[in-house]
């Protein structure tokens, strides 16, 4: 068999691939622990997805055929969403991500000859798409054919007025300054209202950070008139899948964001570990940068705790709070505790690996993986319907069978909820649903005293859903309430099983939404005690 001999282009002397994080799976193997154990804060996305706002099927209708190449749609959203007015679309140009349009703004403007200014340290693919093209890298101004600049910074976080970035590119009206404010939702200024004033300047926008957005690969840039159209031209030809699409078309119309939420609780982490000694800069993004000279990412993945390693430190990305109060006492930080009713439960046995992340005071974002798809299904409808966020991975010992993974995932959900509740003042206490689906119909009832019992009562046609006993379901249910410690009662029947359990499901979400929902006196007693 011959061998053939390919001759790519010669790279620069110091160039060096973008190298992705270890996997989960990577990491809990090197470290001797289950891939539930692990909790990620490197990828400074949010814990949660955020939620399409248009019907999947109908997203999904047209696999068959090639998305209009023009994106007049999303270009339309993204154009109002920055303030340009949905008429200005033409000054939006889209591409597979940020990262794709950092590489279309590097083979436009850049070429063997020419060089790129790049201020350190800041992220790693402006380096790479300018050495790419073939251009040289350096920090001095002067000279250069294209800048770049973060604003908000990744890795450090820090932020530079406007004002400061207009004067930059008047001072080079030549040369294409390129502002990539993937994190600018988080703090920091746009510089997007004064493209008419420079309009050599070009910036850069994601749906992957404060939208949640990650795998759809979604970016935009927005540019003068005269730059957009050379951009344009210079674009692939269909960059972003039709679904994609029309997703993040939706969410720019309709901004649905965690943004207050996020820098709340990035200030609390940030103060949390600055009282104990560490040094956690301001920051205006969705992640905290601390400098050190030890090996932080090291020790903490050693724990299951991954964060980035960067240039003089660790970026931290914030998590929900429960998760990283996990991170704060693996640094030995003593934090205040959280106002949020939220609850992380890790739970480890010999059958059974699990990780829940549970929010009493969500948005019904849930994402749940336990390997079995029916009860997958069954959690996403309950927690939907309380109105709770939810991020549930599980694994188990299904090569035997599901009874184990079940019984489990339900009563550390229990466990979380007792948790989430705390001393559970202040809020209704009492909940009551009923829930029709076709011809089946559920009634439940929750009260969340602390005096555990279940009454379930699921009339079951046939043994099996998918891959789910429907037998382990009553079972469960009674776990998850022992471990609730609170009162639950069901009660479903129908012709169809699959119809029969979820309505059930259905009906003691909306039940804990209403239980767990703030009330006047909170949990009463006529007997005088809880």
């Amino acid at each position: 068999m011959s061998t053939t001999r390919l001759d790519p282009v010669a790279l620069a002397a110091d160039f060096s691939a973008y190298v992705w994080s270890a996997t989960t799976a990577d990491v809990a193997a090197r470290h001797g622990l289950r891939a539930e154990q692990v909790l990620r804060f490197d990828q400074n996305t949010p814990s949660l997805p955020g939620i399409p706002q248009i019907p999947l099927a109908e997203s999904f209708a047209r696999l068959n055929e090639y998305p209009d190449g023009t994106y007049r749609e999303l270009r339309e959203a993204a154009a109002a969403y920055v303030g340009l007015g949905a008429e200005s679309w033409p000054q939006i140009v889209v591409g597979a991500g940020a990262d794709d349009l950092i590489l279309l703004c590097a083979r436009t403007f850049l070429s063997g000859g020419r060089r790129a200014a790049i201020a350190t340290p800041t992220y790693v693919v402006y380096r790479q798409a300018s050495q790419l093209a073939g251009a040289g890298v350096g920090e001095e101004i002067e000279g250069a054919d294209l800048i770049w600049r973060c604003n908000p910074n990744n890795p450090t976080g820090e932020v530079v007025a406007a004002a400061e970035l207009v004067a930059l590119a008047r001072s080079v009206p030549r040369v294409p300054v390129v502002v990539d404010e993937a994190y600018v939702e988080f703090g920091g200024e746009s510089v997007v209202l004064f493209l008419a004033e420079a309009p050599n300047l070009i910036v850069l926008r994601t749906m992957s950070k404060a939208f949640g957005f990650a795998s759809l690969r979604v970016g935009y840039a927005v540019a003068s008139p005269n730059v957009a159209a050379v951009l344009e031209e210079r674009r692939a030809p269909a960059p972003i899948a039709g679904p994609a699409s029309r997703i993040a078309a939706a969410a720019l119309r309709d901004p649905r964001l965690d943004v207050v939420e996020t820098v709340a609780e990035r200030e609390r982490v940030r103060q949390a570990l600055s009282a104990t000694g560490l040094d956690a800069p301001p920051t205006a993004t969705n992640f905290v940068y601390v400098r050190s000279g030890k090996p932080l990412a090291a020790e903490l993945e050693a724990k299951g705790l991954v964060v980035r390693s960067v240039a003089g430190g660790i970026r931290i990305t914030v998590r929900k709070p429960v998760d990283n109060d996990v991170l704060l006492r693996a640094l030995g930080v003593d934090a205040p505790l959280s106002p949020s009713r939220s609850a992380t439960v890790i739970r480890t046995t010999t059958e059974t690996a699990l990780r829940i992340t549970l929010d009493l005071d969500g948005s019904s974002r849930v994402r749940v993986a336990t390997g079995i798809g029916f009860l997958d299904h069954l959690l996403t409808l309950m927690v939907f319907h309380a109105g709770f966020d939810l991020d549930l991975v599980a694994g188990g010992d299904l090569e035997v069978d599901e009874h184990h993974t079940v019984e489990d995932v339900l009563a550390s959900l229990g466990d979380a909820l007792a948790q989430a509740l705390g001393t559970r003042n202040g809020v209704t206490r009492y909940g009551a649903a009923t829930v029709p689906m076709d011809e089946a119909r559920a009634t439940a009832a929750v009260d969340l005293v602390r005096r555990p019992h279940a009454e379930i009562a699921l009339a079951f046609a046939g043994d099996r859903v998918g891959g789910l006993a429907l037998s382990l379901l009553p079972h469960a249910l009674e776990r998850f309430a022992m471990q609730a410690g609170c009162t639950v009662h069901v009660q479903a029947s129908g012709r169809d099983d699959h119809h029969v359990a979820e309505a059930a499901f259905k009906a003691l979400g909306r039940a804990l939404r209403e239980a767990c929902a703030p009330g006047a006196a909170g949990i009463r007693s006529t007997k005088g005690a809880a």
